[in-house]
């Protein structure tokens, strides 16, 4: 909850009126902040990208050694893929 402050006379005691913040101090009418939301709930999953890049070294083995490498700098400690390191 936002705590907000008349500008004119100080006072930090509002009403809510037609979407307008009123003072009910001094009548003064503030236009209503909407709050932005800063912070949003992300998931990230690793397995979903490596599970992409072990299908990528089987349909283009000639490329395989790059995908290796993607794999690794993602999860550097994945067994499927000591088996494609040469």
């Amino acid at each position: 909850m936002q705590v907000y402050k008349c500008k004119s006379c100080g006072a930090n005691d509002f009403s809510e009126v037609n979407g307008q913040l009123v003072c009910n101090y001094c009548g003064t009418s503030y236009i209503a902040e909407k709050k932005v939301e800063t912070h949003q709930d992300t998931q990230i999953s690793i397995n979903g990208d490596v599970a992409v890049l072990l299908d990528k070294i089987k349909a283009d083995p000639t490329h395989a050694q790059r995908y290796v490498n993607l794999i690794l700098d993602i999860d550097p400690t994945n067994q499927q893929v000591l088996k494609y390191l040469s």
